[in-house]
């Protein structure tokens, strides 16, 4: 059973290598099924993952006939627009044998691999999701592509789609799952200690905080010193000097969101760090966060984040310094 794991430049050397170690214990459960993980790039030959790690690869073949499954990891870039001069130069040539893909052969991608799969073509009205920050900029450049980022993994059949970095243990699992069945599955996550049950990226979405718009950062770092008062969308309109309907403007142009909906982002993303790093309550927490309704609090908090505020300490309590 062969499985092509493409590795150019820059991937992550942790989806990498899991992936390789994740087949290298399923051969050993299941030594009938012959795993073959072969790493291929588009020139071949050694390739840098970062300043210590290079891998050997072979050359991409003219098309995946032969394989069970191609597998992308995720890769390093700045930004959207790096993104995008990397799909026209290091990518561009798996793309156009991806856009060939017999339909008998698994395509799946993780984090920044994910625009390498929506660029060919595989996932256009197919339900998927990607790395969470990106969110916003992938739904503008696939329209046609069923995106939910809140999901950790997504299964369109052929093609299969993860979040961010280490969800590509995810999905290195449901592949072994797809191909291998699911005891194979369990055997290999008992070894890894992964489950796959990690359904949601919600719980671990934070909020962006810095903005090229120097209205919405004025506005935000004014938030941010009250973030215990009440005070309505106006007297912040008329603390950054500007009218209440250019600030809404400006804020969606810069965050997504109008300000009102920024600020309850900005309420719960200082809750979680309360409820990971204190003892208090989740009566106190939430004066702390300046509201007064303890009950709708609640609900906002779960709604955004998908856990419950007791759900959320007991998974993440302790991991903050």
């Amino acid at each position: 059973m062969d499985i092509a794991l493409i590795a150019e430049s820059g991937a992550t050397a942790s989806s990498v290598m899991t992936t390789l170690d994740m087949f290298r214990i399923a051969s050993r459960f299941a030594p009938h099924e012959d795993f073959r993980v072969q790493l291929l790039s588009a020139a071949g030959g050694p390739v840098r993952l970062t300043e210590v790690v290079t891998v050997e690869t072979r050359p991409l073949p003219a098309d995946f006939n032969a394989y069970q499954a191609v597998i992308l990891p995720g890769f390093f870039a700045e930004s959207v627009d790096h993104i995008a001069a990397q799909l026209q130069t290091a990518w561009a040539p798996l793309i156009d044998r991806l856009g060939r893909l017999d339909s008998g052969t698994l395509a799946a991608a993780s984090c920044y691999g994910t625009f390498v799969l929506a660029e060919s073509g595989l996932l256009d009205g197919l339900p998927a999701t990607t790395t969470w920050w990106f969110e916003k900029e992938f739904r503008r450049r696939y329209p046609r592509i069923e995106l939910d980022a809140d999901k950790t993994l997504a299964d369109a059949g052929q093609a299969i789609t993860a979040g961010a970095m280490t969800a590509h243990t995810d999905l290195s699992l449901h592949i072994l799952r797809r191909l291998g069945g699911a005891a194979l599955a369990r055997s290999v996550g008992g070894i890894m200690l992964v489950d796959g049950a990690k359904a949601s990226q919600r719980p671990f979405m934070a909020v962006q905080r810095n903005f090229s718009d120097p209205l919405v950062q004025k506005a935000t770092g004014w938030m941010l010193d009250r973030l215990e008062q009440p005070f309505s969308m106006d007297e912040l309109a008329d603390a950054v000097h500007a009218s209440y309907r250019t600030l809404n403007r400006r804020f969606i142009e810069a965050a997504g969101l109008p300000p009102l909906a920024y600020l309850q982002a900005l309420k719960i993303e200082r809750t979680k760090e309360l409820l990971e790093c204190t003892q208090q309550g989740f009566e106190e927490i939430t004066a702390a966060v300046g509201y007064g309704d303890i009950s709708s609090f609640r609900r906002l908090f779960k709604r955004s984040t998908g856990l419950s505020p007791a759900q959320y300490r007991r998974q993440f309590k302790g991991i903050a310094p």
